[in-house]
């Protein structure tokens, strides 16, 4: 049967994937935004000493991010009793403005609930003139990271694995049976309990843990600073910080900038049936985009890539498939991979374009019997050591939390607690099985029935109308976890509200370096300019997925020439999951496809990926040993490595993923190879 499967609305925009993925964009054009007679003057808190005020508060740098200055505060542990005497801490990061400062700027950034502010912050993507005049503050949210966290990462673990590995013996995907249904309610009823005793915390405190507080955490830190008013960026959970901030403190807000944005007037159970929906869009257009590419549809022998997905769904729902996993050093692991795997791999991926890239890649290989491409990205994903089958977590992200924040905010369902439980389980079957795809979201009423800080009573809130205050509301019809429908209707009730949105595009849509919405958001506050328009199409992101890049052909006698096989292996080292998504502070070995090991990690130079090819072979006919390496700023890729299989020889590839300029010299089979 199908459990739970945190569908977390994340946002997948990694320092990682920042850092091997910025020295190949475009440079931004600039965009001219033609002011309107209601663009505000941008105030300057001139009266507050940013650095002054931090050192009074008793900063020190951030432990982990030490060009921030990390600020304690203690806040009521109820935020909504002046007579309660217990507090609690939350921490702050601030990167002071470099120049005049007009205020501060608050990251509600991180995705979940769940992420960590501090440790995942960057601003490389900011305009300078916004460094220049705003202090750009982040926070972990109460319970999270250095902000007095509860976890309970034993019994999330233990429950996480099972709901992977754990699969449907009789009729449909889903709690379809009665013995099924007992199974999911007992099995929620015992994660909940465990989970409730490892965090060691008395039960009723945990309704003081939702976004509600931590708005006035937020509110709290402003007034410690002394600003009138501050402006806040919220993407994806953020959204929902940011509007909670809104709904409890209007007049305190200069300008809102909403990023993959969540309803908050909507159910919760009507919330994951609009996600799942959005999911299952998505996905069928990224399939889609497969057959208009002659190169993904070609590595589907060019049969419907939806129907490659809906067959291989399929089949997994019928019975798992067997597989051997390469490790390094020719070492190799059985498992079976599971319905829910592959529903899990599939939603990760549906984030970004380059993710769906790489799972049309592992789909199109899993067509061709090889589920290693989709294997790894299981792996990476679910962060689940291949060897072990151990569950890693995400340090930067609390399980826990994210599940104490949802059942905290919203009910899924009215009535008491059975009649939640009943009605979810018949709302996660009549949208489950194996279409609609990436479905099971609603069953998360049956946790959240069981959680003890899930709210009595139906959670309703008006629209967010905001009077007065400017809203940009980025949104994107393609995001799977923040469907557009939903953004849409929180622009359509602002009062002073801009609509910038993509035709295609990925969950958030600001910082990546496009003029839209990049600059319209960044004229806004360092000029206090509006858009002209209230909705802007962004043409930059109309694209479903980036190009595709073929898998590695499988024997030498399938390619035209030596360039192409070293071609077609580099693009395939660069898009491992493993490596594509590394930050390179530590070294990393994997299994190569048809055995031996790939290695990378810091080289001599810090932007710089040092690589190693033990007989590592990923086509039939080559096997590869020697080094390499790859520079981020560059872009150059190279491999200087010794042949053998069908031939032998001594090669130097490069590769230049800014230029696209490559070559390839050496002896190859007793021949003088010069490409």
């Amino acid at each position: 049967m199908k459990k739970l499967i945190g569908l977390t609305i994340l946002l997948v925009l990694s320092l990682a994937c920042a850092t091997l993925q910025a020295p190949f964009q475009p440079a931004t054009p600039t965009l001219e935004v033609p002011p309107t007679a209601e663009a505000p003057t941008q105030p300057v808190n001139a009266a507050v000493d940013m650095k002054a005020k931090l050192a009074e508060l008793g900063g020190v740098p951030c432990e982990e991010q030490t060009d921030l200055t990390c600020v304690t505060l203690k806040v009521p542990l109820n935020q909504f009793d002046s007579s309660s005497a217990e507090t609690l801490d939350v921490v702050f990061g601030v990167l002071p403005a470099s120049g005049e400062r007009y205020g501060m700027f608050i990251q509600a950034y991180p995705g979940g609930p769940g992420g960590e502010g501090i440790s995942s912050a960057y601003w490389d993507y900011f305009d300078p003139s916004v460094l220049e005049h705003y202090d750009i503050v982040y926070y972990d949210q109460r319970g999270i990271g250095l902000s007095s966290p509860l976890a309970c990462p034993n019994a999330y673990a233990k429950d996480f694995l099972a709901s992977m590995t754990e699969y449907d013996t009789a009729g449909l995907e889903g709690a379809d049976t009665p013995e099924e249904q007992k199974e999911l309610v007992d099995d929620t009823k015992a994660y909940v309990e465990s989970c409730v005793a490892e965090m060691g915390i008395d039960p009723a405190k945990l309704a003081f843990y939702g976004t509600d507080a931590v708005a006035e955490d937020l509110d709290d830190f402003r007034a410690a600073i002394g600003d009138e008013k501050i402006w806040i960026y919220g993407v994806s959970y953020g959204t929902a910080v940011a509007q909670t901030y809104a709904y409890a403190h209007p007049d305190r807000l200069a300008g809102v900038v909403l990023d993959g944005t969540i309803d908050m007037t909507v159910s919760g159970e009507q919330g994951s049936l609009n996600q799942e929906k959005a999911f299952d869009k998505v996905l069928v257009a990224v399939l889609n985009a497969c057959n208009d590419d002659e190169l993904c549809a070609a590595d589907m022998d060019g049969k419907d890539a939806v129907k490659v997905y809906d067959d291989l769904a399929a089949q997994v729902s019928k019975k798992p498939m067997d597989y051997v996993f390469p490790l390094p050093d020719d070492k190799t692991v059985k498992g079976i991979f599971t319905f829910n795997e592959l529903e899990y791999t599939a939603a990760y991926q549906m984030y970004s374009l380059t993710g769906r890239m790489l799972f049309l890649k592992a789909l199109a290989a899993a067509h061709h019997g090889d589920l290693t491409p989709m294997l790894r990205l299981m792996y990476n994903n679910a962060t689940i050591d291949p060897a072990t089958f151990t569950y890693l977590g995400d340090p930067s992200f609390s399980d826990t939390m994210f599940l104490d924040v949802l059942c905290t905010d919203d009910t899924f369902f009215s009535g008491t607690p059975e009649e939640r439980i009943e009605q979810s389980i018949q709302a996660g079957q009549a949208s489950n099985g194996t279409v609609p795809r990436i479905d099971g979201s609603v069953y998360t009423g049956v946790s959240c029935a069981f959680w003890p800080s899930s709210p009595k009573e139906t959670v309703k809130r008006e629209s967010l109308v905001l009077k007065g205050v400017p809203v940009f509301v980025l949104n994107a019809k393609l995001d799977p976890a923040t469907p557009f429908e939903d953004g849409k209707a929180v622009f359509e009730h602002l009062d002073n509200g801009y609509h910038l949105y993509g035709e295609g595009g990925i969950h958030s849509i600001f910082g990546w370096g496009n003029a839209c919405p990049d600059n319209y958001v960044t004229d806004f506050l360092v000029n206090g300019t509006l858009p002209n328009q209230r909705e802007i199409v962004c043409e930059e992101w109309a694209d479903v997925t980036t190009a595709y890049a073929p898998n590695p052909p499988q024997t030498m006698g399938d390619v035209d020439n030596l360039m192409d096989a070293f071609t077609a292996m580099d693009d395939n080292f660069f898009y491992l999951p493993d490596f594509y998504y590394s930050d390179n502070s530590e070294e990393i070995s994997v299994g190569c496809n048809l055995g031996g090991t790939f290695t990378f990690g810091p080289g001599a130079d810090e932007r710089v990926v040092a690589t190693n090819y033990d007989q590592c072979s990923l086509i039939k006919g080559l096997t590869i040993t020697g080094t390499g390496s790859f520079n981020l700023d560059t872009g150059l890729m190279t491999m200087d490595v010794s042949a053998s299989g069908d031939k032998t020889g001594k090669l130097l590839y490069t590769y230049n993923y800014a230029t696209g300029e490559s070559s390839l010299s050496g002896d190859y089979g007793g021949e003088t190879v010069d490409y």
